[in-house]
């Protein structure tokens, strides 16, 4: 009988966006992969690969709800006590907390994954103190706890919101160098080198740096007013750092940005561009930035974790003051100031690094060797 493997997340778009090689090798590896999320319109896409998948009904993302917390608690438990999985693999603050306590009431081995700590972390307050009560209570029922950068592990270590036995630091989630972001299988049309375009991408939250991205290009463009900037993401994300439409509209009725909404696909835009800014103000490890990377661009990026470990000064990208538009726009100059050559000269440079330390082959190896050590029943080595 195939051992079984639950992975929990908030989202069933988070699986497709972050996690399908994975999934397809606990597949290939003879698991049953049991997926828990909110029901959306990627199940399809999840099936595909031959998992199952169970929809949430009382996982709502934001907010703090006892009563739909203590719902949650118990949707969990339910679901674990009917399918018994061997181990559950847990992602993002509500699975982490509810799910842990439900799996570890049961006496079934979890892996926390801490992929990043989001607005709660970023913005000091209430949901601040709440978020680290709740994971200080929760986490030490887990087995073990997985971190993207190491400034979150070691936060959470000295916050003691976990023991240092059972942290674990791995180098992001992974990214397909060769069969995905490859810049070889993407068509790539020609355009003006002269004109140096810059991509931001991501959710439009103020926490991603997009005020940043938005004045250093209005500063740029005042000097260099053949430059081109594009955003890429979705607008009116459920989030109090949301940029609001309004503000969106200004910015591109002023001709300060094009926007270029959402896409299922990045691949097209990153290759027609020259470079990619994120001046996030804190990330796990910033997914954009290793696949734009990996797609041969030089990179603009927060000396913050999630993003410096991705970034090395002059040779692959440029390292910008966190909150800092006056940074991000000298950063931007150097890149103008660059031959075309040179900018493709680091950028091949940064796909060469990504392959070397975050290829999603290497994350890969660690979950297998974790979760065979999780079903024996042992995390020594």
């Amino acid at each position: 009988m195939p051992k079984k493997i639950c992975l929990v997340s908030n989202t069933a778009w988070s699986f497709t966006r972050f996690r399908m090689d994975l999934l397809k090798a606990l597949v290939s590896q003879g698991y049953d992969v049991l997926l828990l999320a909110p029901e959306d319109e990627h199940v399809d896409q999840l099936l595909a690969v031959g998992v199952r998948f169970s929809g949430l009904t009382a996982l709502a993302s934001k907010g703090m709800n006892p009563l739909k917390d203590i719902q949650l608690y118990r949707e969990f438990k339910r679901i674990y006590t009917k399918e018994r999985p061997d181990v559950i693999i847990q992602y993002t603050i509500k699975p982490n907390v509810y799910g842990t306590l439900a799996a570890h009431s049961l006496g079934i081995p979890v892996l926390a994954v801490i992929t990043g700590l989001g607005y709660a972390f970023i913005n000091k307050g209430i949901i601040t103190n709440v978020a680290r009560k709740l994971y200080r209570f929760a986490l030490r029922k887990a087995d073990s706890v997985w971190f993207l950068n190491n400034d979150d592990l070691q936060l959470f270590i000295n916050q003691k919101l976990i023991v240092a036995e059972k942290a674990l630091r791995i180098p992001g989630e992974g990214i397909n160098c060769f069969d995905t972001f490859n810049p070889v299988l993407v068509e790539k049309h020609d355009h003006d080198e002269a004109r140096c375009t810059f991509l931001f991408i991501g959710r439009l939250l103020y926490d991603k740096g997009i005020r940043e991205f938005v004045t250093a290009a209005r500063h740029i463009k005042q000097i260099y007013p053949e430059a081109n900037f594009q955003v890429l993401g979705y607008l009116n994300v459920v989030n109090p750092a949301a940029v609001q439409e309004e503000e969106l509209m200004e910015w591109v009725s002023k001709g300060i940005i094009t926007y270029l909404g959402p896409v299922d696909d990045v691949r097209p835009f990153i290759a027609e561009v020259d470079c990619v800014v994120l001046p996030s103000y804190r990330e796990g490890m910033s997914t954009t930035l290793q696949e734009s990377a990996s797609m041969g661009k030089l990179l603009i990026a927060s000396d913050i974790s999630g993003c410096r470990e991705l970034v090395e000064e002059g040779v692959t990208g440029f390292l910008c003051r966190e909150k800092d538009a006056k940074s991000v726009a000298v950063c931007m100059e150097r890149v103008i100031k660059l031959s075309p050559s040179q900018r493709k000269e680091m950028g091949q440079k940064g796909r060469n690094k990504m392959i070397q330390e975050f290829s999603v082959d290497r994350i890969i190896a660690i979950y297998l060797h974790r979760l065979e050590m999780l079903i024996k029943g042992s995390l020594t080595e």
